[in-house]
């Protein structure tokens, strides 16, 4: 794992990530580390400029500029709540707006499904088929172990611990719970159910690469991220007749506006009910 700087209390940081998935653990570690090395001094001497200019010099998608910055406000926030500093000075930085470009980050079915069939590895092929039937994001994905699940007569229920320190329960397809037991090799309750060749579980790197090569064997020139398959998986089932706080619960959102935002992309009781992958 990514150690942080040594600018970094490392006891702060420790606390702050407490109870938090290995995955979420590891990319806020990242972002945190980015963020330290880019200003240079410990905590305590952080000021609101150097939040400021360390966000204006941000490359690549707004998406992951938001999350770097989310995720320094939310440590800071936390040093200053417990003391370990003096002021959350990052409280007045606020993301840039930007035009909605969601419409251009939904896959349509054609797209999803071709990334699906495209994937001869069978471990692979569970990664894409739970990103979309479930609508997982990518830390809940890689987080996933046996101990999480509830077998049922047709398929089961996954208990997710996301976003917020929130657990939902997320509906299983029976095909998917069969291609999940046809690849495991670890008995173990707390074994990872997504796996690379290696029988481990898969990072979160890993499974943003599986993505995007099962993308452009597809045939898709946009950028694709796991994150995709989520807003398809919301998208698709809405559109299939799903409705709106069945596809809410499921994707663990807080407000039923921020569902039914999907409803409106394209023209025209868990999620993967109304999915074909």
């Amino acid at each position: 794992m990514e150690k942080c700087p040594i600018s970094l209390d490392e006891r702060l940081v420790k606390s702050w990530l407490r109870g938090r998935s290995k995955c979420t653990e590891a990319a806020y570690r990242s972002d945190l580390s980015g963020f330290a090395s880019a200003v240079g001094k410990p905590l305590a001497d952080v000021t609101l400029e150097d939040v400021q200019d360390w966000y204006g010099s941000l490359a690549g998608a707004e998406a992951s500029k938001r999350r770097k910055l989310a995720a320094v406000k939310s440590c800071l926030r936390f040093a200053a709540e417990n003391r370990f500093i003096e002021h959350n000075v990052a409280s007045p930085v606020r993301p840039a707006k930007v035009q909605e470009d969601l419409h251009e980050r939904i896959l349509s079915e054609a797209e999803v499904l071709g990334m699906i069939e495209g994937e001869d590895d069978a471990r692979r092929k569970a990664v894409l088929r739970t990103l979309y039937l479930m609508g997982l994001r990518n830390a809940e994905a890689c987080g996933l172990t046996w101990r999480d699940l509830t077998r049922k007569k047709q398929g089961g229920t996954a208990s997710i611990f996301g976003k917020g320190g929130k657990t939902r329960h997320v509906s299983v397809p029976a095909s998917l719970w069969r291609q999940w037991e046809e690849t495991r090799v670890d008995k173990r309750a707390d074994a990872p159910v997504l796996i690379g060749v290696d029988g481990r579980a898969l990072n979160h790197e890993a499974i943003s690469r599986i993505v995007k090569r099962a993308a452009k064997r597809a045939g898709i020139t946009a950028p694709v991220t796991p994150h995709w398959l989520r807003h398809a998986c919301a998208s698709h089932a809405l559109d299939n007749g799903a409705p709106p706080h069945v596809v809410q619960a499921m994707l663990g959102h807080s407000s039923l506006a921020t569902t039914t935002r999907y409803a409106h992309v394209r023209d025209g009781e868990g999620t993967g009910d109304w999915l074909k992958g």
